[in-house]
C-alpha cells in the first residue's frame, strides 16, 4: 500500500509538470478552436450567399424574359385596339390589356427587388469578406504563436509523458480509473496531503482520528472536497 501511495504521488507531481506547461500555452488553444469555428461559419454563410445571388440573377433573368413576353404581347392588344368592330370585342382588348400591364409592372417590381437584394448580399458579403479576413489574420498569429511554445517544450513533455505512463503501468486500473475522474473534476489535483490538519486541497480541517488513520497509510478520500488523501512525511501535520 505505501508503494501505491507513492506511486500516486509521483503521479500527481509528473501531471502537476504537465499541467505547468499547459498553462504556458493559456488559452491559446481554445482561441484557435474558437477562431476556427468562427472562420467556418463565416465561410459557410458567405457561400450560401453567393449561392443566393446566383439564384437571384437567375429569377431576374426569368422575370426579365417574361416581361420582354408581355410587353410583346401588350403590344399586340394595343395594335388590335384599333382594329376592333364592336363594342364587345374592344371591352375584351381593353381587359387584356389592363391585365398585362398590371402583369409588367408586377414583373417590373420582381426585377427591382431581384437588384436590390442582390446589392443588399453583396454588402453583406463584402462584409463577412472583411471579417474573414481578419479572423484569418488572427488564427495565422495565434497558431504561429502556439507552435513556437510547442517546439519550446516539446521534449520536456514528451519525457513528463514517458515517466508518467511509466508509472501509471505500475498502478491497479481501478486506482488509477478514480484517479483520473477525481483529477478531472478537481481542475487537475487529485492527491491532496495533511498538512497542519488539514486538507491541501480544500484547505478543510481533518478531525483527528482522520488524521491518524492516513497517517496509518492507504488511500483515503476527503469527506470535503472527495480528493485522495496520502500521507507525506514532513508535511508539517
Amino acid at each position: 500500500m505505501e508503494q501505491l501511495v507513492n506511486n500516486f504521488v509521483r503521479l500527481q507531481e509528473f501531471d502537476d509538470k504537465l499541467n505547468s506547461l499547459k498553462l504556458q500555452k493559456g488559452d491559446l488553444p481554445m482561441l484557435i478552436e474558437h477562431l476556427s469555428e468562427e472562420l467556418q461559419e463565416n465561410q459557410e454563410k458567405a457561400n450560401a450567399q453567393e449561392a443566393q445571388i446566383e439564384k437571384l440573377q437567375n429569377d431576374r433573368k426569368m422575370f426579365e424574359k417574361e416581361l420582354e413576353a408581355s410587353k410583346a404581347q401588350l403590344a399586340k392588344y394595343e395594335d388590335q385596339l384599333y382594329k376592333v368592330q364592336n363594342n364587345k370585342e374592344y371591352d375584351a382588348i381593353s381587359l387584356e390589356i389592363d391585365t398585362k400591364k398590371a402583369e409588367i409592372e408586377s414583373l417590373e417590381a420582381k426585377v427591382l427587388q431581384t437588384i436590390e437584394e442582390e446589392e443588399n448580399i453583396k454588402q453583406e458579403i463584402t462584409s463577412l469578406k472583411e471579417s474573414v479576413e481578419d479572423i484569418e489574420n488572427q488564427l495565422s498569429e495565434n497558431k504561429k504563436e502556439l507552435e513556437e511554445i510547442n517546439l519550446q517544450t516539446k521534449e520536456e513533455e514528451a519525457v513528463l509523458n514517458g515517466k508518467r505512463a511509466e508509472i501509471a503501468e505500475k498502478i491497479d486500473q481501478r486506482y488509477l480509473s478514480q484517479y483520473e475522474r477525481i483529477r478531472k473534476a478537481k481542475s487537475g489535483q487529485a492527491i491532496a496531503t495533511v498538512n497542519r490538519n488539514s486538507c491541501t486541497g480544500c484547505y478543510s480541517m481533518l478531525p483527528p482520528q482522520r488524521i491518524v488513520e492516513i497517517r496509518e497509510g492507504g488511500i483515503h478520500s476527503c469527506e470535503y472536497c472527495g480528493r485522495m488523501l496520502v500521507w507525506v512525511e514532513n508535511n508539517g501535520a
